[in-house]
This record gives C-alpha cells, structure tokens and sequence, in this order.
C-alpha cells in the first residue's frame, strides 16, 4: 500500500514538473537550439574546446591554455550574444533551482519518515 503511495506521489511530482511553466519554456527553447544549425555548430567547437582546454590543463600548458581559454571565451560570448541561447542557458538555470527545491523537499520527506520509524 505504501509502496502504491509513493509511486503515486513520485508520478504526481513528475506531472507538475512537466506541467511547470519554466520547463515548457525549457523544452520549447531546446527543441528551437536543436534546430538551430549555427548554434549547434558553435556549441559543438566550444565543447571541443573545453575538452582541449582540460587535456592543456592536465599537462600543464600553461601558454596553450590561455591561448584555448581566450577562443573558449570568445565563442561563449558568440553563443550567449543570440538571445535564443541565452534564454535556454537562464531557462536550464532556473529548472536547475527548481529541480534543487524539489530534491529539498523530497529529503526532507524522507527524514521524517526514517525519524518516525
């Protein structure tokens, strides 16, 4: 039975997240980012990037990896100049805080569950 409770709960959690007006607006602006062939292109280079900028960090390079640092914020700055991108990133931000509040809530639930046994 209570094992059917919290299915229920968990399910009823997942449909107001869904139904949550910053995660449609989310969805939404992924779905455009993703048809987006620019922004992928750019986002595909900058994550390219951040991969070199790390391997540089590792061995210490530390010359090379000013030089990738400086390109890496160039074309985070050409990313977050379309308004498009800059929206989805402040959208993921947000859903992120929420998702934090609900984790919050949960874990709170949980203790008093545990504490009541």
């Amino acid at each position: 039975m209570r094992e059917a409770q919290e299915l229920a709960t968990v399910t009823a959690l997942k449909e107001a997240l869904r139904a949550d007006p910053v995660f449609k607006r989310y969805r939404e602006a992924g779905e455009k980012v993703h048809q987006n062939r620019r922004l992928l292109t750019l986002y595909g280079r900058y994550t390219s990037l951040q991969k070199e900028v790390v391997n540089l960090q590792h061995y210490k390079l530390t010359e090379a990896t000013r030089q990738k640092e400086a390109q890496l914020q160039q074309l985070e700055d050409e990313l977050f100049e379309n308004p498009l991108f800059a929206e989805y990133m402040q959208l993921q931000v947000e859903l992120e805080e929420l998702i934090q509040t609900l984790s919050f809530i949960i874990e709170s639930r949980v203790n008093e569950i545990l504490a009541e046994n």
